[in-house]
């Protein structure tokens, strides 16, 4: 089938357009998902597969198991991984895609009902933020390739194709959620280990299974906010700080000690910090919380507990 309505299978070739202004007081979010687990590898995986399912920074796999010899791991082998990340709640309902942690949340009545691990633009073809809805769907879709993408494959002496049809050569995948900026939408891939990379050519790639549970229950209307939160802020309900900080890979946001000190401050818990911590965390930028509360101000503070369905205000 071809889509008259919707040039959005256009989708991994995106123009960019212009980010939302950021609020003047910086964000301090309540909610930390995710844990540190072990994971079997199974036949396929390597390490870079592994750390883009679960989002996590190459670094700090190498932190949590040791060095490994190149991306070959032995099926079976039990390893170590985190996928925590704090959670960039913004309302009550609705779907919120952070591209610096490479996660799409999904929110229903204040409380995250599913975390996806989502591929985005690479480093020079980087996905838009901005803030959109859902306005239709389609299963087994067209894609027709856009002009910039095609002239990419001329220029790698590539075979030029203007249109793949549903099957499995086609990187959109068996599901598209159409966005309400037209070339824009959530689909799968047929290329799953590139999901939770700078991988695409601008496009917002899950895996089938997720794709599809959001392809049959997300709504048409459902708010979708694309955010690139390099360095995001979380407080517990016992006054821990934590701060989580990624490389800004698209050079967008600075992530330098000096920005990340203001941001803090601008926060409200400049006070509260253990500023050495801070140098630490923003000097190795793992992409997960870490708990940068001065101590001597509130020891012996726990870990938070809150996971995914909580809601630690309440």
């Amino acid at each position: 089938p071809t889509f008259p309505y919707w040039p959005a299978v256009l989708g991994l070739g995106l123009a960019l357009v212009a980010p939302r202004t950021e609020a003047a007081t910086p964000r301090v979010y309540d909610l930390i998902g995710g844990s540190e687990h072990e994971y079997t590898v199974v036949a396929g995986d390597t390490v870079w597969s592994i750390t883009g399912r679960f989002t996590m920074n190459r670094d700090l796999f190498s932190s949590l198991n040791g060095a490994l010899e190149g991306d070959r791991l032995r099926p079976g082998m039990r390893v170590k991984v985190s996928d925590r990340h704090v959670v960039p709640r913004r309302g009550t309902d609705g779907i919120v895609i952070d591209l610096a942690d490479r996660t799409l949340y999904w929110f229903e009545h204040a409380h995250l009902k599913a975390r996806f691990p989502v591929g985005i633009g690479r480093i020079d073809w980087a996905t838009p933020p901005g803030r959109y809805r859902i306005v239709g769907r389609r299963e087994d879709p067209v894609w027709r390739v856009p002009a910039s993408i095609q002239a990419e494959m001329r220029a790698r002496g590539e075979p030029v194709v203007s249109v793949v049809g549903p099957g499995p050569d086609n990187p959109l995948g068996k599901h598209w959620i159409q966005l309400s900026n037209p070339g824009y939408g959530l689909h799968g891939t047929n290329a799953p280990a590139s999901v939770g990379k700078y991988a695409s050519h601008g496009c917002l790639r899950l895996l089938p299974d997720d794709v599809e549970r959001l392809f049959h229950d997300a709504r048409d209307g459902t708010t979708v906010e694309v955010v690139y939160e390099p360095v995001k802020v979380a407080r517990d309900r016992l006054g821990s700080v934590f701060l989580e900080v990624h490389r800004d890979v698209y050079r967008a946001k600075p992530v330098q000690f000096d920005a990340v000190l203001a941001r803090l401050q601008g926060a409200g818990v400049g006070d509260r910090v253990d500023w050495s911590r801070v140098a630490e965390v923003v000097a190795r930028a793992w992409g997960t919380p870490e708990d940068v509360t001065l101590r001597a101000a509130s020891p012996d503070l726990p870990e938070p507990t809150a996971r995914e369905g909580e809601n630690p205000s309440e």
